[in-house]
């Protein structure tokens, strides 16, 4: 039965072979070119006019053949179908030619074109001089490379706004990454104009971020209408009044401040000493505002802030109420060491060695008209690269900070690593006048002043009996004795059976004239630390504290690092546990320490030279 096709379509549903996409037939391959061997004669050089029947002829130069006989290679010779650029029509390749056809055919001529790049001659500056004094050498200024119009409104706008004065109108909060008058309405425009009014006469209202850089900006693009020296003073004292509310203008008008000074042949402001180093931390030029002091101070002030490893402005001790006593010893001792180096070792030893060049973009990132657009080069002095006088200052410095701390009671001392024995005598003198006076040994206060939970836990105070200390004595040695023959054996049951005093302490009952017990021989024993807290060594005499490390002393009086090793290694221990064993008792003894450490080894503290040789340790 013949099967018809159901017009709804619902048989081709199944007709799944449909769905299947065709499968392309594969391409033929491509055939070879087929290349056909052509005999060429090469024509002389410069002359490659064919034969009539088509062939390039060559003139022979060997076997004195006639000019324009046929040469025909013995192989077969392909055609390079391909074009050269320069215009030359079609050029012939010779593969597998004999030495003998090779030598009949001189090489063609082949043209070469060489590019010889043309020498650039720099520009000229628009303006170069030479700073009087300082460590900036000289300036030079070049025009900007490229030249745009994005700006020009704003100056327009500027110079017609410059002579605006404001009336008094309430605070309209204003923000722009980079303002602009177009950007401000009437309201914003006219508080704008009534604080710019106020600022010049010396007060500074409160004022958004937006205005304060717009009032930077007019500085900037209207050189034409304020003399330079307004200018810088204007923006060093916007810089000064507003940078605690706005800490981003330190990393602005740092740079923008030199940038003015510089293109208008100005000096460098002075800043406030107290915050300089603040202000120019991360600054491009630091040497630009360094060159500010006057003297010899600029250089003590460059080498303390730029030639030094270490800052002690981040130590934990540096406090609001040490930081004058910081500030003023440290940089007397800089001082100290700088004229020890020019004197013994000349004067180019702590001056920079040759000059550091930086090329910098005239007031990069603010809104500036191409007219007054350059770029900068400027040769100062460096100091990050003197790298041994880096080292000296970072020893001083430290030197000079373990002194101080000594001086203000504080025990932790820094690690110095080499100051040298013509130099240490010099700080040491310096140091002596410099250090403020010793602060006074804190007193504990007194039971009445605790309080009462902490008068709890206080022990009892028992007037001191020399005759109770010796009963205790002998009663401590008899109950070693005792535990020495238990745990040897020799123990006998009658020595065992005697009463002795329980934890060997005499009940408070006791009598003061109790028979004292009997003897027990004791053998020696030989201590070769001190004891601490105890009070007989005291009594008797610092040295007698110390027993056998007392040796110790006059070899760190002395700065012998070899014999501190040889001594610590004799009684069993490191240089630095016998310093700390001998400090320790110094600490009860005299309330202090008496020994310091020098980087390796260990000296004795100086204001306790005559103290330790009273006591017969020196």
């Amino acid at each position: 039965m013949k099967n018809h096709k159901d017009p709804s379509g619902f048989d081709e549903f199944w007709e799944i072979d449909q769905l299947i996409p065709v499968r392309k037939k594969p391409t033929a391959p491509r055939e070879p070119r087929h290349i056909e061997a052509a005999e060429v004669t090469s024509s002389p050089v410069g002359d490659p006019a064919p034969t009539p029947d088509g062939r390039l002829t060559a003139r022979s130069v060997c076997d004195g053949r006639p000019y324009g006989t046929p040469v025909t290679s013995p192989e077969k010779i392909a055609e390079n179908r391909n074009y050269r650029p320069n215009g030359i029509e079609k050029a012939i390749t010779f593969a597998n030619v004999t030495a003998a056809s090779a030598a009949d055919a001189p090489l063609p001529e082949r043209p070469v074109a060489l590019f010889e790049p043309k020498a650039e001659t720099p520009p000229r500056p628009l303006l170069a001089y030479r700073p009087a004094g300082g460590l900036v050498h000289e300036v030079r200024v070049y025009p900007w490379k490229n030249q745009y119009t994005y700006y020009e409104q704003f100056a327009r706008f500027a110079r017609r706004y410059v002579d605006v004065e404001g009336t008094e109108v309430p605070e309209v909060d204003f923000f722009s990454y980079m303002p602009q008058y177009a950007q401000m309405n009437r309201a914003q425009l006219a508080y704008y104009f009534w604080w710019r009014s106020n600022f010049r006469k010396g007060t500074c209202l409160h004022a958004s971020y937006a205005y304060l850089l717009l009032f930077l900006y007019e500085i900037i693009n209207l050189d034409d209408q304020i003399s330079p020296q307004t200018g810088q003073e204007n923006m060093l004292r916007l810089w000064l009044s507003y940078r605690d509310k706005h800490p981003r203008l330190d990393v602005l008008v740092r740079e923008w401040l030199c940038d003015y000074s510089l293109l208008h042949q100005l000096p460098p402001p002075r800043l406030p000493e107290a915050e300089m180093r603040d202000m120019i931390a991360g600054a491009q030029l630091k040497e630009f505002y360094v060159s500010a002091t006057e003297g010899e101070g600029a250089f003590t002030d460059a080498v303390l802030y730029f030639c030094s490893n270490y800052d002690y402005r981040k130590s934990k001790f540096y406090r609001p109420e040490t930081a004058d006593h910081f500030h003023r010893v440290l940089r007397g001792a800089v001082e100290v060491a700088l004229s020890y180096q020019r004197e013994k070792m000349g004067e180019n030893t702590t001056r920079p060695r040759g000059y550091s060049t930086v090329g910098r973009d005239a007031f990069s990132g603010a809104i500036c008209s191409y007219r007054l657009k350059r770029h900068i080069e400027v040769d100062f002095s460096s100091f990050s690269h003197t790298h041994e006088l880096r080292f000296v200052v970072t020893d001083v410095l430290k030197y000079a900070e373990n002194a101080l701390r000594a001086a203000l009671g504080i025990k932790s001392r820094l690690t110095v690593y080499e100051v040298g024995s013509e130099l240490r005598p010099l700080l040491d003198a310096y140091l002596k006048k410099a250090l403020p006076a010793k602060a006074p040994k804190r007193v504990e206060p007194k039971a009445a002043e605790l309080p009462e939970y902490e008068r709890r836990y206080e022990v009892e105070s028992r007037p001191l009996s020399l005759s109770n200390a010796t009963r205790i004595e002998e009663s401590s040695w008899l109950t070693t004795k005792r535990l020495v023959e238990a745990f040897d054996g020799e123990g006998t049951m009658e020595n065992a059976e005697k009463p002795a005093p329980s934890g060997g302490i005499l009940p408070e009952t006791a009598p003061a004239t109790a028979p004292a017990p009997t003897s027990v021989p004791v053998p020696e024993v030989p201590i070769s630390l001190p004891i601490l807290g105890d009070n007989s060594a005291s009594e008797s005499g610092f040295a007698a504290a110390l027993g056998a490390l007392a040796g110790f002393l006059p070899l760190a009086a002395a700065g012998d690092r070899a014999g501190q090793r040889a001594f610590a290694l004799s009684v069993g221990q490191m240089p630095d546990a016998v310093a700390d064993r001998i400090n320790a008792v110094a600490e009860e003894y005299f309330g202090d320490i008496v020994l310091e450490d020098a980087g390796g080894y260990y000296t004795v503290i100086e204001d306790y030279r005559d103290l330790l040789k009273d006591e017969g340790v020196l």
